[in-house]
């Protein structure tokens, strides 16, 4: 059986096996304790529970670390729970059940800003009297880069679903997420997942992303979003420039213009890149499609961990 105390002792497995290293998953024990303690009350001692308090079996993984570490290497591994069962030496339904008590905590616990970052850039603005101040207060956020990502998805049985959630881009069944990123490379906003056939333009529409960021801001998209500047004349959204079917080659002053933004848009694939270490967003998703969101919500919030510390 694995334990926290095996693998603090190989610091390089441990980054391995979860991303972290022992100073970081110390930090995520110690934030996610107090949430777990207040979730298990919650459950325990609910009005309608029908046996006393105390009764039932123990947890086999007694301490938070080792809970932890369960839903940590699940993600970065992302094999299936009879192998889980061997290395906790825990039934594939105990696994089961600590996976779905862990998942709605741990964005709280690696990064509990992410859910209300937009929010907040707005929140206040009244009071800031010029865009330089604004700059001077959030430098971080002058420049956002908007992008979305593919994952790919067992094929649905149901025949409506599966031309729905087919991406004729990918040529295959997938989900499709839009995030946004600092040019520091912080995720401040992880949409709600949508079926592969949803175009990206669209996504952004009905999230309103741009409608929640001040218009003054740097908004860095690429070639999906073309004639969205029309729909957002007052903003300052920057995209490369799209090659016309009558024209064969680009100028070289629209080259130099499209690598110089391809160096700030980098960044969103860096952190798609640092995202997708963690298998379960790499490989084909085979969990409940319900918690996709919330499973791509908390490695978004990991990666923000991860680069604040």
């Amino acid at each position: 059986m694995i334990t926290c105390h095996k693998l603090f002792n190989k610091p390089g497995k441990l980054k391995r096996f979860t991303g972290l290293d022992p100073d970081q998953f110390t930090i995520l024990s110690e934030r996610l304790d107090p949430l777990w303690q207040q979730a298990e009350h919650k459950r325990l001692f609910r009005p309608d529970r029908q046996r006393s308090i105390g009764a039932g079996r123990r947890y086999h993984l007694t301490t938070v670390t080792d809970k932890l570490l369960l839903i940590l290497m699940w993600y970065r591994l992302y094999v299936v729970y009879d192998v889980m069962s061997w290395i906790f030496d825990l039934d594939t339904a105990n696994i089961s059940r600590l996976i779905t008590k862990l998942t709605p905590l741990v964005e709280q616990v690696a990064d509990p800003t992410l859910l209300f970052a937009l929010k907040n850039i707005n929140k206040g603005r009244k009071k800031i009297g010029s865009f330089e101040e604004f700059a001077t207060l959030y430098p971080d956020l002058v420049e956002i880069v908007i992008d979305a990502t593919e994952q790919k998805r067992r094929r649905p049985t149901h025949k409506k679903k599966q031309k729905n959630y087919y991406s004729g881009k990918k040529h295959m069944h997938s989900f499709k997420t839009q995030i946004t990123v600092t040019k520091k490379g912080r995720i401040v906003n992880v949409s709600r997942s949508y079926p592969g056939r949803v175009h990206d333009k669209t996504i952004l529409m009905k999230e309103q992303t741009i409608d929640k960021l001040p218009p003054e801001i740097k908004k860095y998209l690429d070639r999906g979003y073309q004639k969205i500047n029309k729909e957002y004349p007052d903003d300052k959204i920057i995209l490369p420039i799209k090659k016309h079917r009558w024209k064969r080659t680009l100028t070289r002053s629209q080259k130099i213009y499209n690598t110089k933004v391809a160096k700030v848009r980098i960044k969103v694939e860096h952190v798609l890149s640092r995202m997708k270490k963690y298998t379960i967003l790499s490989t084909t998703y085979r969990s409940n499609e319900k918690h996709y969101n919330r499973h791509m919500r908390n490695i978004a919030a990991l990666c923000n961990f991860r680069l604040q510390t």
